[in-house]
């Protein structure tokens, strides 16, 4: 069913813009970018990194089951910071929020971007609406739709911080508190004021590698389509040098889960990505190391490679595992002054979930169970579509794209997913922007907003936890893949129009 979907909105999308000779739309959707000659083109980039972390005994975003959760759990239990979670109880790592502020120009056309990325369990909207206001106020000047705001899904960042009521009431993050919604804006804010001000002539190399061997897939008992090595192993790197070769930041976008640290931790920790990212500006004096998730909605760490060694600091093992391949895969490339950069964002209103809790979805659970209820459904096909309207979870998910191009020709596609994609839904992403023209896609997961899991299809049928919480039906990986495809389309529209 995904590739039947892909490859009619492709035979739509075609047909419309053959049918275009007046624009000749067609053929500069297929060149996928500016011109190839970068001469006169300059690139520049600014960087900064703010420690966010919220006070001690705000709750730990993440879990939902003890000891995150209370034990007197639906019933609240109102301390300072937290209604239905423990309070946290120390700090075992900051909580970061970094930023990169990149522009591109050749005099007459200009365009900047800028990546926030934060060490927290899902990207929220309204934190970076507010955040975004605070900026401006203080002289931020990049355009909002140029903004990616992105979590690493940590499973030890501070919750209380966003308004959705599905995961206040889960509770995975807890109910809101306004001023430490403000704190943690203000501190957003001010890494994209300092990315900014700190913008100055730069270099810039990007590309990929693929590591093994510290991922799997967690579906492997839940599906048949998919084993223990079904993974998205691809490492995108981008590198940012001063013009005398000094670094200044690393980019780098892996699909892993952030649970080295399960629920009885009570201490705010960035996890094994936070551990690598230390690792990395350990060996880069003076760079700031920024992790983006991709498609890791069914993928975990490897506990035996990533995971040990916890309890001390940045200690988990996973630190200089894939912080050295990170730093080799930067270390072979190639920098350049010039660069070209386009970016357009699309907003898609998915609506009321559809959200659907039939008892063989949850568990696979076909016959037998309690009373024999799971027998009793099967037989009466019950069905539970659960309709959450907005303000219970966010509906109208930001799709941004950027394109970069480098004078290696190489034409880069960095486009964000609005939650946790799993692995086949960023393969068939993937395959959408190659038939586009893109010779590497970046999927940044987690971004811009937070809209659960998405599950393709044939995953959706299997059930388990993740297609639970694919919470727009059997359609929510195609429609959150049609939203990628419009938005790399709309980059591609605005750099065939600059052509």
């Amino acid at each position: 069913m995904p590739s039947l979907i892909r490859a009619t909105c492709l035979c739509i999308l075609l047909v419309a813009v053959q049918g275009d000779p007046s624009s000749r739309l067609f053929e500069k959707l297929k060149s996928a970018a500016g011109s190839d000659d970068l001469s006169g083109w300059t690139f520049s980039a600014g960087v900064a990194e703010v420690d966010a972390t919220l006070p001690i005994g705000v709750p730990l975003a993440g879990y939902n089951y003890p000891p995150r959760r209370t034990n007197v759990w639906p019933i609240p239990d109102f301390k300072e910071y937290t209604t239905f979670m423990g309070p946290s109880v120390g700090v075992l790592e900051p909580t970061y929020v970094r930023a990169l502020v990149m522009t591109a120009s050749n005099g007459v056309v200009s365009t900047g971007v800028a990546l926030l990325t934060m060490d927290v369990i899902g990207a929220d909207s309204s934190i970076a609406d507010l955040a975004y206001a605070y900026a401006v106020t203080q002289g931020f000047s990049i355009p909002f739709a140029n903004c990616i705001f992105s979590a690493s899904h940590s499973h030890s960042g501070p919750g209380a911080i966003s308004p959705e009521w599905l995961w206040s009431v889960a509770p995975s993050s807890d109910v809101m508190v306004p001023k430490l919604q403000r704190q943690f804006a203000q501190s957003i804010a001010a890494a994209l004021v300092q990315a900014q001000a700190n913008l100055k002539p730069a270099k810039i190399g990007i590309g990929s590698g693929e590591m093994y061997g510290v991922t799997h897939n967690r579906r492997t008992n839940e599906s048949p389509y998919v084993n223990y090595t079904t993974i998205d192993p691809m490492v995108g790197v981008i590198r940012i040098d001063d013009l005398q070769d000094n670094p200044v930041a690393v980019v780098w976008n892996f699909a892993i889960h952030g649970i080295c640290y399960d629920a009885p931790n009570m201490m705010f920790s960035s996890d094994n990505m936070g551990a690598a990212n230390h690792y990395i500006e350990g060996k880069l004096p003076g760079a700031v190391s920024m992790f983006v998730n991709a498609d890791a909605g069914d993928i975990n760490p490897v506990f035996s490679v990533v995971c040990q060694n916890p309890g001390k600091p940045y200690s988990l093992s996973g630190g200089p595992v894939m912080g050295d391949y990170v730093l080799n895969v930067r270390a072979n490339l190639t920098t350049y002054t010039s660069a070209q950069i386009q970016s357009a964002s699309v907003s898609v209103d998915f609506g009321p979930t559809q959200a659907n809790f039939t008892l063989s979805r949850l568990a696979n659970c076909t016959q037998g169970g309690p009373l024999d209820l799971c027998t009793i459904c099967r037989v009466l096909q019950c069905d539970a579509n659960i309709h959450m309207p907005a303000g219970w979870i966010e509906d109208v998910p930001r799709f941004t794209a950027w394109q970069f191009l480098l004078p290696d020709g190489v034409k880069n596609l960095f486009v964000t997913i609005p939650g946790e994609a799993i692995v086949e839904l960023g393969t068939d992403i993937r395959t959408d922007t190659k038939a586009l023209g893109f010779d590497r896609t970046f999927l940044f997961g987690y971004s811009n907003n937070y809209m659960g899991y998405f599950t393709t299809p044939r995953e959706y049928l299997c059930g388990g936890y993740e297609s639970v919480l694919t919470l727009w039906g059997i359609g929510t990986s195609a429609r959150i893949q049609a939203g990628c495809h419009s938005a790399a389309v709309a980059v591609l529209n605005q750099a065939a129009g600059k052509q």
